[in-house]
């Protein structure tokens, strides 16, 4: 996205933008970034929106559920 021009725009408590065939969501908290983006001709914006809103720090059972044994 950063070789064309994107307007942000506000959606609640987050930010939206899309350019270049990409499209993405920006939340800011706790002085932390997160963002998760897609082609927007293969990803929703309400599934990007969703997936924001899901984003969470892992507990320790899932953290091994997908991490190699020690």
């Amino acid at each position: 996205m950063a070789a064309e021009r994107t307007v942000c725009e506000r959606d609640g408590d987050a930010w939206y933008r899309a350019g270049g065939g990409r499209h993405e969501y920006a939340l800011v908290e706790k002085g932390h970034v997160l963002k998760v983006s897609g082609d927007s001709t293969k990803v929703t914006r309400a599934v990007l929106r969703s997936a924001l809103h899901s984003a969470h720090r892992p507990s320790d059972a899932e953290l091994a559920a997908v991490l190699p044994p020690a």
